[in-house]
């Protein structure tokens, strides 16, 4: 078995990716060869068409699998690691259509969640901007004004601090993310159990990467199994694949199980890195001697419940970005109102 090796070549750009999948899988249900399927697209998809031609024939001339050749093309590791999968039970053309609508539906939620989170951002950035110029120009005039007419006291009544709102806000955004990155980077130079570990400690981040690494699993170890490959086999594939090191280390433990004579279903219940409900699945699968059929199914429902999740994040993270700048907002008029009444007063 020959199992995809990352590799240090610059990938090239690749158009309008999901039509590209889509149209390899007609042509190579159509009869095509992979190589001829490609050679006929990249004229169309590709920015460097001349260069990414050159490319894909020295990984297939030199033994390239379509995984490694989509990794040229400059997809992702959930691409290559179905593509991988596809290739190894012989059904490539087949499943390319469904790693194309895999993919659409990832990037459709991806663009999605952007969109959601680039108009109140971008809201909140011109928000600071615009307040600091206030601060800063029209601030110290009205402190003049008031020195001027009133008393220094009165001129020190300004309340600048609320026009510091954006800085606040703005600030706890930035530290929230940079806190991310740095954890996020931290834990890419650990061990996958320690990470796992790591991330099942956190509340909402634990709860739903416990979601998605079992509708992975689910699904990987589903399209093996209902090809016809033993559960040995594949178990023993996703643990020797190099695309994901978190599958890589839930096969391996559970290949562990298997191999001393535990069902599938025992084997799962050993391990904390899924939900409550996919032993009773699996159950269901054996002993109804469909367990591929009942683990792409699973795949699905959690999918589906990830992207409610998702949805349900999304509709309370906008609000709540506009109320930090309806705050905002408030700050600004009373900035404005608060010395404009007091020097009405001294007046």
């Amino acid at each position: 078995m020959r199992f995809l090796h990352i590799s240090d070549r610059k990938p090239f750009r690749i158009r309008e990716r999901t039509a590209f999948l889509n149209r390899l899988a007609k042509l190579m249900k159509e009869g095509y060869l992979f190589p001829a399927a490609l050679h006929l697209l990249l004229p169309v998809h590709a920015g460097k068409p001349e260069e990414a031609a050159a490319g894909v024939h020295s990984v297939l001339s030199g033994g390239g699998t379509a995984a490694e050749t989509l990794q040229l093309l400059g997809f992702r590791k959930d691409v290559l690691f179905a593509a991988e999968i596809a290739e190894y039970h012989g059904r490539l053309a087949e499943s390319l259509a469904l790693i194309a609508a895999g993919f659409d539906r990832t990037e459709k939620l991806r663009k999605k969640f952007t969109s959601v989170l680039l108009y109140p951002v971008s809201l909140l950035l011109f928000t600071f901007v615009l307040f600091s110029l206030f601060r800063t120009r029209y601030i110290p005039e009205l402190h003049k004004l008031i020195a001027t007419v009133g008393s220094e006291e009165s001129a020190s009544a300004v309340p600048v601090q609320l026009l510091k709102l954006p800085d606040l806000f703005l600030g706890l955004l930035l530290l929230v993310v940079v806190s991310a990155v740095s954890l996020v980077t931290w834990q890419k130079k650990r061990p996958a159990e320690d990470r796992a570990n790591t991330w099942l400690k956190i509340p909402v981040a634990g709860h739903i990467l416990r979601m998605y690494w079992s509708h992975l699993f689910s699904r990987e170890l589903g399209t093996l199994l209902h090809s016809g490959i033993s559960l040995q086999e594949a178990l023993t594939f996703l643990k020797n694949q190099e695309h994901d090191q978190m599958i890589q280390l839930i096969a391996d433990t559970i290949h562990s199980e298997v191999m001393t004579g535990q069902p599938l279903s025992v084997a799962v219940s050993f391990h904390r890195y899924f939900p409550h409900d996919f032993q009773s699945f699996i159950t269901h699968g054996e002993a109804a001697g469909h367990l591929g059929k009942e683990l792409l199914l699973y795949s699905e429902v959690l999918l589906e419940r990830l992207e409610r999740q998702l949805a349900q994040a999304m509709r309370i993270i906008q609000p709540l970005f506009f109320l930090v700048i309806a705050l905002c907002i408030i700050g600004a008029y009373l900035a404005i109102l608060l010395p404009m009444y007091n020097l009405v007063h001294t007046i």
